[in-house]
């Protein structure tokens, strides 16, 4: 494979992003620099997530800049999920991305506690509200329709992708606040074991 770089292919400006808490308890990505780099699609599948399925695929050569896993580039409006960096050589990164859409999340957790100034009852406590931003893909059976005794149940499970630094836990309550699959939702599983991302499974169902 040539290796050779014309500086003059890297002819696009791309936004490197950065999670913060940018407040109490919300997350986002934030600007931390530019880079020049060369953005092609070859119209293969990146699969960011270990158990959904996956998005296009795009290749990037950039010049060497600090730059890791945990972060993301933004390509004009279009956020890119990093999944790998290579060393080119002494002056160029290889990065592959998925081209993925981003959805603002907001988390409610409901724990029990005892209140031993009445007795050791257990008590309901709702904790501040998290929000963050995920992306969605479907898992590999996408949606499922159940027929019961009386009625039908539809049912919908996504994955919700999440950087490492949003920490969800089963039976939280997530509301996804844009896009096609804008509801609420119930976690009902967790992927944990990469060391740049979290996975989750998110169930929606209704009667139908």
């Amino acid at each position: 494979m040539t290796t050779y770089v014309d500086a003059g292919s890297l002819d696009q400006r791309l936004t490197l992003l950065s999670l913060q808490e940018t407040s109490p308890n919300t997350f986002a990505w934030v600007e931390v620099g530019k880079v020049w780099a060369n953005v092609t699609q070859d119209g293969s599948k990146n699969y960011f997530s270990s158990v959904g399925l996956g998005a296009r695929n795009a290749k990037i050569i950039m010049r060497r800049s600090p730059i890791d896993m945990a972060q993301a580039l933004r390509w004009g409006s279009q956020h890119l999920f990093l999944t790998s960096i290579t060393q080119r050589d002494r002056m160029h990164w290889d990065v592959a991305a998925a081209l993925v859409d981003v959805v603002t999340c907001a988390m409610d957790r409901t724990t029990t506690q005892v209140d031993k100034a009445n007795g050791n009852r257990p008590i309901k406590v709702q904790a501040p509200t998290v929000t963050f931003p995920g992306v969605l893909t479907e898992r590999y059976q996408g949606s499922q329709y159940e027929r019961e005794d009386t009625h039908a149940k539809a049912t919908s499970t996504y994955i919700l992708v999440t950087p490492k630094a949003v920490v969800l836990e089963e039976g939280d309550v997530v509301a996804v606040q844009e896009g096609p699959a804008k509801a609420v939702y119930n976690v009902q599983g967790s992927h944990v074991l990469d060391r740049y991302k979290n996975e989750y499974e998110i169930v929606w169902s209704r009667d139908v």
